[in-house]
């Protein structure tokens, strides 16, 4: 058999637009089963947490669950040194938690004319003791002239502490530089 260079051209033309579609066929194949699984895995939406201040207050807030929803808000008075927080009841669409520290007397900035604080929050998934269940969020609390970071913690909102003032726990501090006088 006498191969013809004008029917080998029509064979290997066929070729390429076989591999060509077949490669289209692919690739929509993948756009489908890549938005089908989207649809059905649960989504996890993008959280931030906040913070604001001044030289007079900072504010932030804190994830209180795993989800993120609710969240805590906590407002430090830099010129007292008092953290003070709140959580609104879902329920009732009231604030029915809060939460009170006094972080000057943490950092002993008794003799300090002008304490600098910085705050911000963190995610952290602690463990339950004592039949507390802990918040998702942690604060962190620094204050310049004592070079210290301080962690605290503090009970997720729950049915049996509704309307108390809860406290926030100290769970660790580390320090970041010797104490910078102001």
């Amino acid at each position: 058999m006498v191969s013809m260079p004008c029917c080998r051209a029509i064979l290997e033309g066929n070729l390429m637009k076989t591999q060509f579609l077949r490669s289209v066929g692919i690739f929509c194949a993948g756009v489908v089963a890549t938005a089908a699984a989207l649809t059905v895995l649960p989504q996890r939406q993008a959280q931030a947490p906040v913070a604001n201040g001044n030289d007079k207050f900072s504010m932030i807030t804190v994830p209180l669950q795993e989800t993120g929803v609710p969240e805590g808000v906590f407002v430090l008075n830099n010129l007292t040194g008092m953290l003070v927080g709140g959580a609104i009841n879902e329920s009732t669409s009231k604030f029915a938690y809060r939460y009170v520290h006094n972080v000057a007397a943490d950092f002993q900035t008794g003799n300090t004319p002008d304490p600098r604080y910085a705050i911000v929050t963190g995610p952290a998934n602690l463990r339950s003791s004592g039949g507390v269940q802990p918040a998702f969020g942690i604060i962190y609390v620094a204050e310049l002239s004592s070079g210290r970071v301080i962690a605290y913690g503090f009970p997720r909102p729950t049915n049996r502490n509704v309307g108390s003032t809860n406290p926030l726990v100290i769970l660790d501090f580390f320090q970041f530089a010797e104490g910078v006088g102001q």
